[in-house]
C-alpha cells in the first residue's frame, strides 16, 4: 500500500470534501425548511417546470384582472349610487310639480325647487372614480355637464333663454309671458325647446360626454360597460323638465298656459324616472356580471395555487428528517476530523 493513500493530508482532503458537500446540502435543506419550497425548483421539476411557469403566468393575469376589476367595481358602484340619487331627486321634483298644478300654489316655488335640485343633480352626475368622470362616457377626463346654475350663465342656460326669447320675442322673466297661449307653449315645447335636448344641440350646450361608455375586460373572455353617460335619455328628459321649470316663464303665465307647462313637467319627469330606472338596471347587470367573473377568477386562482403548490412545495416532515440526518453527519464529520488532526503517518504503519 502506498503511503500517499493513507497519509494524513489525504484523510483531511476526503473529510473536507465531504464536509463541504454536507454543508451545501444543509444550506439547501435549511432554505427549503424556511420557505417550504424546493431550493432548486427547475432541477427538481425538470420538464414539469414549463407547466408551472404557464400556471404562474395565468395566475399573474388573474391577479391583474382582480386589480382592474376592483377599479371597475368602484366605478359601477359610484354610477349606481348617483343614479339612485338622481332618481329620488326626480321623484321629489315631480311631487312638487303635481302639488303646484293641483293646488295652484305660487309658481315661484316650482322654479326655486328646480334650481335647488338641478344643482344637486349636477353634483351627483359630476362624480369621479379613481380620477375619472363616471358619467362622461369615454371622454372620462372631462366633466360631463355644463353647470346650468353657473353665474354668469354658461352655454346651456344661455341656449334655453335664447330659444324662449327667439320663439316669443321676449325673455322668460318678461311680464309679456302672460300673453302666451296654451297652443303656443305646446308648439314651443315640442319644437325649439325639445330640440335643445336632442343631438346635436345637447352635445354643444349641455353635455361634453360621449354616447359610448367605457368598457373593461373582466375575465379572459368577457367585457362589460364600466361607466355611464349623461347622454342617456332619462337624464336628458330630467334636464328638459327642470330647465322648463326654471326658465320656462311659469311665474308670469296665465293659469291655463301654466297648466300646460306643469302637465308637461310631470309627464316628462315620469318618463325620465322610467328611463333612469332602466339605466340603473343596465349598471346593475354589469355589476352582477362583474361579481360572477370575480367568483370564477377566485375559484380558478385557488385551483392554480393548489397545483403550483403541489409541484413546488416540499413535505415539511421529510425536510425536517433530512435536516436532522445532515446535522448528524456534519457532527460526525467534525468529530472524525478532530481525531484525524491528532494522528500522524506513523499511526498507519
Amino acid at each position: 500500500m502506498k503511503a500517499d493513500t493513507v497519509s494524513t493530508l489525504s484523510g483531511h482532503e476526503i473529510m473536507r470534501t465531504a464536509n463541504a458537500r454536507n454543508q451545501a446540502r444543509m444550506a439547501q435543506t435549511l432554505q427549503e425548511f424556511s420557505t417550504g419550497r424546493h431550493a432548486d425548483i427547475g432541477r427538481t421539476l425538470g420538464s414539469g417546470m414549463a407547466s408551472v411557469l404557464d400556471m404562474r403566468h395565468i395566475m399573474g393575469d388573474l391577479t391583474a384582472l382582480t386589480s382592474t376589476n376592483g377599479i371597475v367595481s368602484a366605478r359601477l358602484d359610484d354610477a349606481q349610487s348617483a343614479l339612485d340619487g338622481v332618481r329620488k331627486l326626480a321623484t321629489d321634483f315631480i311631487d312638487t310639480a303635481i302639488s303646484v298644478r293641483q293646488s295652484g300654489a305660487e309658481p315661484s316655488l316650482l322654479a326655486a325647487d328646480a334650481k335647488s335640485r338641478i344643482g344637486s343633480m349636477f353634483d351627483m352626475l359630476s362624480v369621479t372614480s379613481n380620477g375619472t368622470y363616471v358619467f362622461s362616457g369615454t371622454n372620462s377626463a372631462v366633466a360631463p355637464l355644463d353647470n346650468y346654475m353657473a353665474d354668469p350663465p354658461g352655454p346651456a342656460r344661455t341656449a334655453v333663454i335664447d330659444a324662449f326669447t327667439t320663439e316669443f320675442g321676449f325673455p322668460p322673466d318678461d311680464p309679456q309671458v302672460s300673453t302666451i297661449t296654451p297652443a303656443q307653449l305646446e308648439a314651443y315645447l315640442d319644437g325649439p325647446f325639445a330640440a335643445l335636448f336632442e343631438d346635436p344641440a345637447w352635445g354643444t350646450t349641455f353635455s361634453s360626454a360621449t354616447d359610448g361608455v367605457m368598457r373593461d375586460r373582466i375575465s379572459h373572455s368577457e367585457e362589460v360597460d364600466s361607466s355611464a353617460t349623461v347622454n342617456d335619455s332619462g337624464i336628458r328628459k330630467l334636464f328638459y323638465a327642470m330647465t322648463l321649470a326654471i326658465d320656462g316663464g311659469a311665474e308670469n303665465m296665465s293659469a291655463d298656459t301654466r297648466a300646460v307647462l306643469t302637465t308637461r313637467l310631470v309627464e316628462t319627469g315620469n318618463a325620465a324616472v322610467y328611463d333612469i330606472v332602466r339605466q340603473q338596471s343596465e349598471v346593475g347587470m354589469a355589476q352582477e356580471r362583474l361579481t360572477q367573473a370575480n367568483e370564477r377568477i377566485s375559484i380558478e386562482t385557488d385551483a392554480l395555487k393548489r397545483r403550483v403548490s403541489g409541484a413546488e412545495e416540499v413535505d415539511p416532515y421529510v425536510v425536517a428528517e433530512r435536516l436532522g440526518l445532515l446535522m448528524s453527519r456534519i457532527e460526525a464529520s467534525y468529530s472524525v476530523t478532530s481525531r484525524l488532526q491528532q494522528l500522524s503517518l506513523m499511526n498507519y504503519l
